[in-house]
């Protein structure tokens, strides 16, 4: 699996919902991706920031 870098798109699927967001910093196991406002609210997210493994997403567009 291609790990993703800062700036990249993802894919990533969470409470049955295919959500896309943009990577905004990587960690040693996950990645933190910004999410839309609509996106945060189906979620009921307090925040438009997710934590997603890396073993859950799927890089979609390239930095």
């Amino acid at each position: 699996m291609t790990q993703a870098i800062v700036g990249q798109k993802v894919k990533f699927n969470r409470h049955g919902f295919d959500i896309t967001g943009e990577v905004t910093k990587i960690l040693e196991r996950s990645v933190i991706v910004s999410i839309s406002e609509e996106d945060a609210l189906l979620l009921d997210y307090g925040t438009n920031f997710t934590v997603v493994s890396h073993e859950n997403y799927k890089v979609v567009e390239k930095a």
